[in-house]
């Protein structure tokens, strides 16, 4: 049971609004840091990512409502600002070796009881020679 890499889209740097910033730090502190020199491959099963949204509002009716003008120089514009949460579970694949090969690494043991060596196998070969 491992803790999942956090990652953090769109919140900015240094230069970010302080709220911004503080959503950042908590949502990295919700889980434990990953050490990236001694991190296992093997261990890295999930990632969840915080995905910062920041969208003008364009709402006719919001800004009538609200008793905004556009000409107003004490008018500010709405912005809709969401944060998305999406957890993923990730697995580990060999690429760019043979499909048996690749079984063998993932531990699914093939049956091998009718051939002679698991070189077999990995050539097609029965005991008969028939591919």
């Amino acid at each position: 049971n491992h803790a999942p890499i956090v990652v953090t889209n769109n919140f900015g740097d240094a230069t970010a609004a302080p709220h911004v910033k503080l959503m950042r730090i908590t949502f990295q502190n919700m889980f434990p840091a990953v050490n990236v020199a001694t991190v296992k491959l093997a261990d890295c099963r999930r990632v969840v990512l915080f995905n910062f949204m920041r969208r003008d509002v364009d709402d006719q009716d919001k800004k009538q409502k609200a008793g905004g003008d556009k000409n107003d120089p004490d008018y500010d514009e709405e912005e809709d600002e969401e944060v998305e949460v999406r957890h993923y579970a990730i697995k580990a694949t060999p690429v760019g070796v043979n499909r048996k090969v690749r079984r063998l690494i993932q531990a699914k043991i093939p049956n091998l009881s009718k051939l002679d060596d698991v070189a077999d196998y990995i050539s097609g070969q029965t005991t008969s020679g028939a591919p």
